[in-house]
């Protein structure tokens, strides 16, 4: 695809996948694990509050909802790996296309999920230069 037929097109290629969980835990090691598998881009959570008959009770709650944005190909894939590691035996699990985005972002999404170098975290990168920074001159001082 050119890069004129991109701009053309925009953002329809990117969704949004969301899920709800009950704990912080959770939603930071699915968001880490999707990632580390480059099945999303990011993934953005919060708490919120949750109203919702389960077995005729109705319950409210604090949940968090995991917000991920992904590419549209893949999708279907994140979605199963979320249904695979979630807690609830009935995990709501939706695609939301977009009908734009900047193309910018679209480029960089789209780049960055082709790239196949694994991700690290931050502590992770902080680990590799401090051990850079004590290889190499630092230790002829």
């Amino acid at each position: 695809m050119s890069i004129i037929e991109k701009i053309e097109k925009g953002g329809e290629e990117i969704v949004f996948v969301y899920t709800i969980c009950g704990d912080m835990e959770e939603a930071r090691s699915m968001g880490y694990s999707a990632l580390r598998e480059k099945l999303a881009i990011s993934m953005d959570y919060w708490i919120i509050n949750s109203i919702y008959p389960w077995q005729g009770v109705i319950q409210e709650l604090n949940q968090y909802i995991l917000m991920f944005s992904t590419h549209k190909n893949i999708s279907d894939t994140l979605m199963k790996h979320l249904e695979a590691e979630h807690s609830y035996s009935v995990p709501m699990i939706v695609r939301s296309l977009t009908d734009i985005t900047n193309v910018s972002y679209s480029l960089w999404v789209e780049n960055t999920l082709k790239n196949q170098d694994p991700y690290i975290t931050e502590t992770e990168e902080e680990t590799i230069k401090r051990r850079q920074e004590d290889t190499g001159f630092n230790r002829l001082k």
